[in-house]
């Protein structure tokens, strides 16, 4: 075996990254298809955001197996949980973000990560699909000068990772 040092490049979250919100109610089909990340009552709130405005977590529960005799405890896996939140700006007559997401209401969320905002969206895209229902608003202390609030998102089925959707 040979060995090389490579150093794959990075790709920086600045400008490569996109999240969009649509009402569950508007996409008819799961998973959802392509042409509803593009529909008219899909909005993007990317540029809505803080820095830390998208938190998406995953963890997965561990289980042991202890056996008669054995002196190694085995282990195996347990269920997925995932959690999201949002952190972003409010106060402006121009907001997109806050006027959307109203509390306790379901939404389906798509993630596009390391794919320049800019780009068009593609049906060749993956994305992170999200159904999710929206909890409360929390007004958070101006930092930076700035008016937030966070909002903590409920999935309310299995979260979709680097999926291709249906053209239609």
């Amino acid at each position: 075996m040979t060995r090389d040092l490579i150093l794959p490049p990075s790709v920086d979250v600045d400008s490569n990254f996109a999240l969009l919100a649509a009402p569950k109610s508007t996409v008819l089909t799961w998973p959802p298809k392509f042409s509803d990340v593009i529909a008219d009552t899909t909005v993007d709130i990317t540029y809505s955001l803080t820095t830390d405005g998208w938190t998406h977590g995953k963890s997965q529960d561990t289980t042991t197996d202890p056996r008669f005799s054995l002196r190694e405890i085995l282990g195996g896996f347990g269920p997925v949980t995932h959690t999201a939140s949002l952190t972003y700006v409010y106060g402006s007559e121009e907001d997109i973000a806050d006027p959307l997401l109203q509390e306790e209401e379901e939404y389906i969320l798509f993630a596009r990560y390391a794919t320049p905002w800019e780009q068009e969206l593609a049906a060749t895209d993956k994305y992170d699909v999200f159904d999710v229902q929206a909890g409360t608003k929390v007004r958070n202390t101006a930092a930076g000068g700035k008016f937030t609030k966070t909002q903590a998102l409920a999935p309310r089925r299995r979260v979709l990772e680097d999926q291709v959707l249906a053209a239609a």
